[in-house]
């Protein structure tokens, strides 16, 4: 005959803790392998090339949230035109797009600084 375990909320922790740790081991991150600027094996640019090729990736994404920008501009417009001006979900909604705005602006900012630095060592390297 087997030990009935008896649940209670240390066991129920314990459960939970195991189940985590056995998740974080076994699940791989899948965000890793996508993006090849955190692959772990990359190495830093050493020629023009690499340079250049960075600096395009970096204005991709620069224009990619500039549109996640403008997304959420026209979505937070729409929250604000749609409801009554006391809508308190509206507003809610509407001051959450804004701050993804803002974000994303301050990304593709980031972004385009970033390019311009790959383009400045590519023409440094080209002698230029």
């Amino acid at each position: 005959m087997s030990p009935q375990v008896r649940f209670t909320p240390r066991v129920a922790a314990l459960a939970v803790a195991s189940l985590a740790i056995v998740a974080s081991v076994s699940i791989p991150y899948p965000a890793r392998g996508a993006d090849p600027s955190h692959d772990k094996t990359m190495k830093l640019p050493e020629s023009a090339g690499d340079h250049l090729a960075l600096a395009q990736n970096y204005e991709e994404k620069a224009a990619a949230w500039r549109q996640e920008a403008a997304h959420h501009r026209e979505m937070a417009a729409a929250y604000r035109n749609s409801r009554p001006a006391n809508d308190a979900d509206a507003a809610t909604m509407q001051k959450h797009c804004m701050k993804i705005v803002k974000d994303a602006e301050a990304l593709a900012t980031d972004a385009d600084d970033t390019a311009k630095y790959h383009r400045l060592r590519a023409k440094e390297l080209q002698g230029k």
